[in-house]
């Protein structure tokens, strides 16, 4: 029973037990994608306390371009500064002395908000408005109508003198604005007359007198008829 003690003994089984595979692990699950969003927030807030901003350097200030050569300046017009304009000098009064001093008293003293009410009404109604066109070729603006109302009804508490001379004060603005300042009137055409015609130096031309019934028109007729006969035999015997 030696041989049964001298032989070998058997391996071990972990010796002659073959390797056993390993273990697969288990994938590990996808991030989700609030897990990415917090991971990469947290990688900024790391950045940012590991590494300080360097302050930017502020741009230097842009310089100021050259003025144009004279030799560019024909040829680039918008590159020119424009010349501040001076005011345009006002024109003078072309009115005389007498005329202003006429239409100065011809200013009214009074006004009735009524008829300025009716006139400023009447300016948005079909009729007036054709009539303008008519007359002007377009229509017509009722704003300086409406002015004149509620100017009336705004002065309507002051004084009789006051009140007078608001009024007043109202048309000589109006005059002003439609006549001053050099602009157009008749006195462009003529000269107005400062003093009274000299007797006998007008209507000098001889009239007519009067024809009176019947036969004097027929007498009248006779001898313009007589008139163009000799006339004719002026103008034949020429011939």
């Amino acid at each position: 029973m030696g041989w049964f003690w001298n032989s070998s003994s058997s391996p071990s089984p972990t010796a002659s037990a073959p390797p056993t595979p390993a273990a697969p692990t288990p994938a590990s699950p996808p991030p989700v994608s609030g897990d990415r969003e917090v991971q990469k927030f947290w990688e900024q807030i790391q950045e940012a306390a590991g590494s300080q901003p360097t302050p930017k350097a502020s741009p230097p200030p842009p310089a100021t371009p050259p003025p144009p050569s004279s030799d560019r300046e024909p040829w680039l017009p918008w590159a020119r500064a424009p010349a501040p304009e001076a005011p345009p000098p006002k024109a003078p009064d072309t009115r005389s002395p007498s005329s202003l001093a006429m239409s100065e008293t011809q200013l009214p003293t009074t006004m009735s908000c009524r008829d300025a009410f009716d006139y400023a009404w009447h300016c948005h109604t079909p009729g007036s408005q054709w009539n303008a066109v008519y007359r002007h070729g377009g229509l017509r603006n009722c704003t300086e109508l409406w002015d004149d109302f509620w100017f009336c009804m705004r002065t309507r508490n002051y004084g009789p003198t006051m009140r007078a001379e608001a009024i007043k004060e109202h048309y000589r603005a109006k005059e002003e604005a439609k006549y001053g300042g050099g602009k157009p009137s008749s006195e462009d055409v003529w000269e107005s007359r400062d003093a009274p015609v000299p007797e006998g130096t007008a209507f000098t031309t001889p009239f007519r007198p009067a024809i009176k019934g019947d036969e004097g028109i027929e007498k009248l007729d006779l001898e313009r008829r007589r008139e163009e006969r000799e006339e004719m035999f002026k103008r034949e015997g020429k011939q």
